[in-house]
């Protein structure tokens, strides 16, 4: 019996505490950056994940989904990632970004 090797894809997460009256604009400058980072070559997902907090300031997750790490690398390096688009949007910090496997 042959055995399947194990499914490995790449990705990044970008987390960030966005105040409640920059949400609604962030928002759809979200669904415009989603729209744009599943064109780039090897991109297999673009997932936001959100949460709204205390006085309705809210957090989000962002992942990005590679097929390979060289991929995933140069999107790092060169596309334009969440946390430029938050640099751009109003001098948004992102609190951590992490680089991951997924590995199942």
């Amino acid at each position: 019996m042959a055995a399947a090797p194990p499914f490995v894809a790449y990705s990044s997460l970008t987390e960030v505490l966005v105040p409640a009256n920059q949400w609604e604009d962030l928002y759809a400058s979200l669904q415009a950056l989603k729209g744009h980072v599943q064109e780039y070559p090897g991109c297999e997902r673009f997932d936001v994940f959100v949460r709204v907090e205390g006085e309705g300031d809210v957090r989000i997750h962002c992942y990005t989904t590679w097929d390979t790490p060289g991929q995933l690398e140069a999107f790092l390096e060169r596309g334009y990632t969440f946390e430029r688009l938050l640099a751009d949007f109003g001098g948004l910090d992102a609190e951590r970004s992490l680089v991951m496997e997924k590995i199942f």
